[in-house]
């Protein structure tokens, strides 16, 4: 029994881990979009992977020590960029805990989901703290984000298909 807690709290650190790894390794690959926040979102790939083989409570977890770490190691825990990731992590991871309760939803779905809502959290986080006129920036934050979901949910996809076969 705890042998298995054990293997559990290890695998999640990995996946922790790897998390922060993409999430710090695409900050370094610039995209070639002219648009200031526009990113894959790679790390979220991982936190689709801890949602379907571990559950709620973990994806939650896992995406909130990611945020974190992310903000204390290269933006600092009050800067907006911190604030802006967090805003937008806690609403997506909301919509998204909520969007899987429902029965046979694919990965698909909770990637776009979690990609909408997560530009709206960081959108209303924007107009908060910076200005009101951040809700312009929405349509292109949607749009880019809406597209990158369905590469995320893509590799999500044949990432666990893999895991599957092991």
């Amino acid at each position: 029994m705890r042998s298995n807690k054990i293997k559990k709290l290890t695998t999640l650190a990995m996946f922790l881990s790897l998390a922060t790894l993409l999430n710090y390794v695409e900050s370094l690959v610039p995209l070639f979009v002219s648009f200031p926040g526009v990113k894959l979102g790679l790390a979220n790939t991982v936190n689709l992977i801890v949602l379907y083989y571990y559950g709620r409570k973990e994806y939650f977890s896992i995406g909130i020590l990611r945020v974190l770490l992310v903000g204390v190691m290269f933006n600092g825990l009050f800067s907006n960029s911190f604030l802006l990731s967090l805003s937008g992590f806690l609403l997506s991871s909301i919509m998204v805990i909520a969007f899987s309760f429902i029965k046979k939803i694919s990965i698909y779905t909770l990637s776009t989901v979690s990609a909408i809502f997560h530009c709206l959290g960081q959108i209303l986080c924007a107009m908060i703290i910076i200005e009101k006129g951040m809700i312009l920036y929405l349509p292109i934050i949607l749009l880019s984000s809406i597209i990158s979901s369905v590469f995320i949910a893509i590799i999500s996809s044949l990432v666990i298909k893999k895991l599957n076969r092991i």
